[in-house]
């Protein structure tokens, strides 16, 4: 007899725990931790508890990276609740990139240590995870859900992930490790970090990637191939609390394989990468009141697709350089943030089979002031930021937002943020597509949120927001161009619960609605099928001194895809629940070994969902079925 839906999660959960407290006695016991103690920087621009942020935000820790062994930073962000993600293969690291959404929306600022890395190209490469592969050179993945245009500029219309990478400590270390897993997966790399007594410190890392081709939860074979190399230095010195200046340099390159039209497609498709990325920081401590931070940065993105077949060929040369200053003032119950950014984004060279030419460059300077007024138990914060862009001039977006500890254990927040997103490059010079007449979508997102600890054990956070968008971009199917569409209005709403059950046993529930209505630009709800309206995120940790042990469970429920073709689609993929779990385990000091199972239940589903009435055929990008990953990884 086929189980349902409902008992299968069940069944899942009840697995999921039972692995992990069977092992109860397998180790010393350990303190546990609270989310809502953890300092984020991403908010506000300045250190705070999660807490008192007055936003909603999610961490991913580097606990959490070294305990699920998140391979790429989009396993990471997929755990993330409100946060969506579609890729066109298993890693997302062949083709352009991953569609990432956050609150609904596609514009997202994604930023590493507070640098900008989004590109300003194909609308479908506005940010490449794979260029920052290397986990173990990640502190923590912070995610702003929520419009932050007065902080960082255009793009924040979703929110802001900001990728921060490890801090080096005195002495020196080494991590060594190596993972093989299904699909003849295999990954090694090397992490080495110091700092002298002097204050002078490096980082060096170094990361190869190798997959082949994948089944699916149908056991259709795939076709696929990555062979990357990631690898990167810092090197820098701290003079003692007054000043710290680095230098870094960073570089992926890829050599891929992937279907020509979708997952059934047994035509193989080669295309190459090659990222690179320069940065400089310097940070000043004037006094206990004044601080100055100054980024520079420079980085270059190519990409050839579809290299056996010169009539075919996708290539894509663009370049990013920017810099940043902030001075970051406190005196008394002011908190005054206040600096610049400039950025230059060009498209060198751009040509496809529809496309024969795209060169252009952009640029935006913006200047920005933000106020955190302490009185008592209530936070006002005002902020405005003042832009010229190359192509569209002057623009001023404004924010405020209120804070209010209703007593030690509970923070509600008020806020209002305008926000501007300049057409990309694509959208505004490709000869075939594009219009330069197209005009920035503007609009203001609206938030109420609470963050709350119930107990010693038990924290709380939900969040309600609304985004009203004008001048909304989109594509006319008739006329094949980008234009301005009108109005469009996202809604929805996320609760989060964390519960310690005593020293070893926690877990989590997520809950995530979107709802967008219908509009001329997506003639269908929630971005035309491509949203889901409701996500689930659960998760069980089991921890010991030597053992941990963790389930998680996604439900993408009412996903439909096209909604032109909806009656046509099972609803078995319109909602799909997956869970994967993972146990790790060090016997000796250094040492860790792993294991994890993704896809247990061997589910057939897609993230890039706009034809779900094919799978495994037309217009489907199967995602893999049930796999395996093994490694040993060793610190001294």
């Amino acid at each position: 007899m086929k189980k349902s839906l409902s008992q299968k999660v069940l069944a899942a959960i009840l697995l999921g725990t039972g692995i992990l407290s069977a092992s109860v006695a397998l180790a010393e016991e350990v303190e546990p931790t609270f989310e809502l103690d953890q300092i984020v920087v991403t908010a506000g621009r300045i250190e705070q508890t999660l807490a008192d942020s007055n936003a909603s935000v999610n961490v991913v820790s580097r606990k959490e990276i070294e305990e699920k062994h998140y391979q790429t930073v989009t396993e990471a962000l997929r755990n993330v609740p409100g946060v969506t993600i579609q890729n066109y293969s298993a890693t997302g690291a062949n083709y352009s990139s991953d569609y990432l959404y956050i609150n609904g929306t596609s514009h997202v600022l994604v930023l590493v240590d507070g640098q900008r890395a989004n590109t300003n190209g194909s609308v479908s490469s506005v940010f490449q995870p794979s260029e920052v592969s290397n986990m173990d050179n990640i502190e923590r993945i912070e995610v702003l859900k929520g419009s932050a245009s007065t902080l960082y500029g255009s793009d924040a219309v979703g929110g802001v992930i900001n990728i921060i990478t490890r801090k080096p400590t005195p002495g020196v270390s080494t991590k060594v490790s190596a993972v093989f897993g299904s699909y003849n997966k295999r990954t090694y790399s090397i992490y080495n970090q110091g700092m002298t007594k002097s204050g002078f410190y490096w980082t060096i890392n170094g990361q190869k990637d190798d997959m082949r081709d994948y089944k699916d939860g149908y056991g259709n074979n795939v076709v696929n191939r990555i062979d990357s190399k990631t690898y990167g230095a810092k090197i820098g010195q701290k003079f003692g609390d007054k000043a710290d200046v680095s230098v870094s340099y960073s570089r992926y390159k890829n050599d891929y394989i992937r279907p020509d039209k979708d997952s059934s497609d047994p035509v193989a498709i080669n295309g190459k990468k090659d990222n690179q990325k320069y940065a400089v920081n310097f940070v000043y401590h004037f006094n206990d009141k004044l601080t100055n931070t100054f980024n520079f940065f420079s980085r270059t993105a190519d990409l050839d697709d579809n290299t056996n077949n010169p009539i075919k060929t996708w290539t894509m040369r663009e370049k990013t350089w920017g810099i940043s200053d902030q001075l970051t003032y406190k005196n008394g119950p002011h908190t005054i943030v206040g600096g610049f950014d400039y950025y230059k984004d060009a498209m060198n060279e751009y040509h496809d089979q529809y496309t024969p030419s795209l060169t252009g460059t952009v640029d935006n300077k913006a200047f920005y002031i933000q106020d955190t007024m302490e009185f008592g138990p209530l936070t006002f914060t005002p902020g405005i930021r003042f832009s010229k862009h190359s192509e569209y001039g002057n623009k001023t977006s404004a924010s405020a937002v209120i804070g209010y500890k209703t007593s030690e254990a509970t923070n509600v927040y008020v806020s209002y943020k305008e926000f501007f997103r300049a057409p990309y490059l694509y959208e505004l010079y490709n000869p075939f597509y594009g219009s330069e007449k197209l005009k920035p979508e503007e609009g203001e997102t609206y938030e109420v949120g609470m963050n709350t600890r119930i107990d010693n054990k038990t924290t709380f956070s939900c969040h309600v927001f609304r985004t009203n968008s004008d001048n909304l971009i989109g594509f006319n199917s008739a006329t094949w161009k980008y234009y301005n569409a009108g109005e469009e209005r996202i809604t929805g709403w996320d609760m989060q619960i964390t519960k310690q059950f005593d020293k070893q046993l926690s877990a989590s529930l997520a809950y995530t609605r979107i709802h967008i209505p219908a509009t001329s630009a997506w003639s269908n709800e929630n971005r035309n099928g491509y949203i889901p309206k409701h996500t689930y995120d659960i998760r069980i940790n089991y921890e010991q001194t030597k053992f941990n042990a963790f389930a998680t469970i996604k439900g993408i429920v009412d996903r439909p895809g096209n909604k032109s073709y909806e009656k046509d689609v099972l609803d078995s993929f319109k909602t799909v629940w997956t869970m994967n779990l993972g146990v790790n385990y060090k016997p000796v000091k250094g040492m860790n070994i792993f294991f994890n199972a993704n896809n247990l239940f061997n589910r057939m589903y897609t993230d890039t969902c706009y034809d779900m009435r094919h799978p495994g055929g037309a217009g489907w990008y199967s995602q893999p079925g049930r796999n395996f990953l093994a490694g040993v990884e060793y610190t001294f």
